[in-house]
């Protein structure tokens, strides 16, 4: 029933049927992982809470966010123990956090916000994530960091900008970093995101947002990154590891084993089939 579920799915968001037999192309091949290797390591891995740990013994503790404080409900966040900026998350999804900046307080609103979001079941809620099924709702509040390079803003005066935070997604397949998308913007009203390779040469594609129309800088410390990539990828297929260079300074963010549920629009689309030939799923 699960197998149907997916592929039915994906015909109504992508409009093909898939071979499971033989399929070719990244988004397919995304939903042939979600039925065939959905594992006990990626739910401990897709929960933000419990991979800490797992980075930590791979990694070293360093490159975690601070964390403040676990919750299994709103109410038992206690604001007067945070500091003036952080970020209240769930651990069981995606697009379920806050920020909290200047030593503002949300408002009545985030309580029934975030109680709402521990009902939610995210396995089901996009596209049969199943490795989501089994995660514990919680709520934690973590460090928040941010970078102050004002890529794709809307204007060329900064003297309102507010900083944001970079995001480098990086495409491992069987253990080796591949792509990394780069993502800026999320805090304005222009979402910049472009594919660049390990060289960090611009490959001019992406799957979301704008391309960006300036040069993007190589991240300092980048081949660290790579390899840090390298390390957490290496027993998987594919994993997105998803990271924050903030001045050099690196922070894990994620492990993303199917990003966007493999429904996204890449542009443009030959990269779907291209991204598909970096995925062998032989000796399964």
């Amino acid at each position: 029933m699960l197998t149907f579920k997916i592929l039915w799915k994906y015909f109504l968001r992508k409009g093909r049927i898939i071979n499971l037999k033989n399929p070719r192309l990244f988004t397919e091949k995304i939903q042939w992982l979600k039925i065939y290797d959905c594992t006990p390591i990626k739910t401990r891995l897709a929960d933000k809470i419990a991979v800490r740990e797992w980075v930590k013994e791979k990694i070293g503790e360093k490159y975690l966010k601070k964390l403040y404080g676990i919750y299994e409900k709103y109410e038992d966040i206690d604001f007067s123990k945070l500091p003036e900026e952080f970020v209240i998350k769930t651990n069981h999804g995606c697009n379920m956090q806050l920020l909290v900046i200047e030593g503002g307080k949300p408002d009545k609103s985030q309580k029934e916000r975030f109680n709402n979001f521990l009902k939610i079941n995210y396995a089901y809620k996009s596209g049969y994530e199943m490795q989501y099924k089994d995660i514990k709702p919680l709520i934690f509040t973590e460090e928040y960091i941010k970078n102050f390079h004002p890529l794709c803003q809307n204007s060329s005066d900064f003297s309102d900008y507010r900083p944001e935070l970079f995001e480098y997604l990086i495409f491992c397949f069987n253990g080796e970093p591949k792509l990394i998308l780069f993502a800026s913007g999320k805090r304005t009203d222009k979402i910049c995101c472009t594919m660049f390779d390990t060289q960090w040469n611009n490959l001019h594609f992406n799957y979301g947002g704008y391309l960006h129309e300036d040069p993007v800088p190589v991240p300092k410390n980048f081949d660290k990154m790579l390899d840090i990539a390298r390390t957490l990828s290496k027993d998987f297929k594919f994993v997105r590891v998803d990271l924050h260079n903030v001045e050099g300074k690196i922070y894990f963010g994620e492990m993303t084993f199917t990003p966007a549920s493999g429904y996204m629009k890449f542009r443009p689309r030959k990269y779907d089939r291209i991204l598909g030939s970096m995925l062998d799923l032989k000796n399964y």
